[in-house]
């Protein structure tokens, strides 16, 4: 069986957090989360920037065909054929949600928070960890090191073969389901790969395992433009459980910053977060409208 826990470059990008991880967003984001006391987590094929997922696809596609050349014939061909089912990320629920370490940057505030008219959830990062757990969610750390990738496509290589010489599938049901079993792997590390010029965001990223299309946290979002599928991932089992989530809450450089810190702090008390420190943005930043 092919598994993420069998790929040895696994703690490159599954590792100890920061103390503190910050969820930039808008506020309908935000009264979301604290309404439901849920994070609602992504489908990939749905992320703002898919050329994420084609770059990881690139890379492996590049690194098979290389191996290729020098593989046994029947093995070569089993490569090519996962190789080319990787791209259809549609196919597979995996579902992420993304975080950054700083509290204040300004690239966040423009690309995930309304143009600065948002706010940046800071979450204790063990318990939000602990929460992922629950739900078969794992908190990984982007990697932007093109050294790193080389070393995590390799790895993935080499799990796709090593289940390939213990199984030697024939049949075609077999080879699906290895193929199947290989892309869900994929399709989880992939969100970690990103290039390096993005690498100040120093993002982590909550990653589901595949979720069937019968899992009752899968809901669909048609809303004026918008269709996705999201993962609602609870923030604690139960009341009972319910411990410390949120270190601070960053408000944005909007232009009533007050309000909103009132507004926010008031929600998050009503549904049960202990309200941390509130700050303010310190960046000399205006939204354009």
């Amino acid at each position: 069986m092919i598994t993420i826990d069998n790929l040895r470059s696994r703690p490159e990008f599954e590792r100890d957090p920061p103390s503190t991880l910050f969820h930039y967003t808008d506020f309908d984001g935000v009264a979301g989360i604290l309404a439901t006391r849920s994070l609602w987590l992504s489908k990939i094929s749905t992320l703002n920037d898919t050329s994420e997922i084609h770059l990881a696809v690139q890379r492996f596609e590049a690194r098979a065909a290389q191996a290729a050349q020098r593989l046994p014939a029947d093995e070569a061909e089993f490569v090519r054929e996962a190789s080319a089912h990787l791209d259809d990320a549609r196919r597979t629920n995996i579902c992420v949600a993304s975080f950054g370490e700083q509290d204040d940057q300004l690239e966040h505030w423009r690309s995930y928070a309304n143009d600065g008219r948002g706010i940046a959830l800071g979450f204790r990062a063990e318990s939000l960890r602990q929460a992922g757990g629950a739900q078969d969610v794992r908190l990984l750390r982007c990697v932007y090191e093109p050294a790193t990738h080389a070393r995590i496509i390799d790895d993935l290589l080499d799990l796709l073969l090593t289940a390939v010489r213990e199984v030697r599938p024939r049949e075609p049901s077999v080879r699906r389901s290895l193929i199947e079993e290989f892309r869900s792997v994929f399709l989880m590390t992939a969100p970690v790969i990103k290039d390096s010029h993005f690498a100040g965001e120093r993002e982590w990223r909550l990653v589901s395992m595949p979720r069937s299309v019968e899992d009752p946290r899968l809901t669909a979002i048609l809303s004026g433009n918008l269709a996705s599928v999201r993962f609602v991932m609870p923030l604690w089992d139960d009341a009972a459980s319910r411990g410390p989530m949120l270190d601070a809450i960053m408000i944005g450089p909007t232009l009533d910053p007050d309000n909103v810190a009132d507004a926010v702090g008031l929600l998050a008390r009503r549904n049960g977060f202990n309200v941390p420190e509130v700050r303010f943005s310190q960046i000399p930043y205006r939204p354009r409208r």
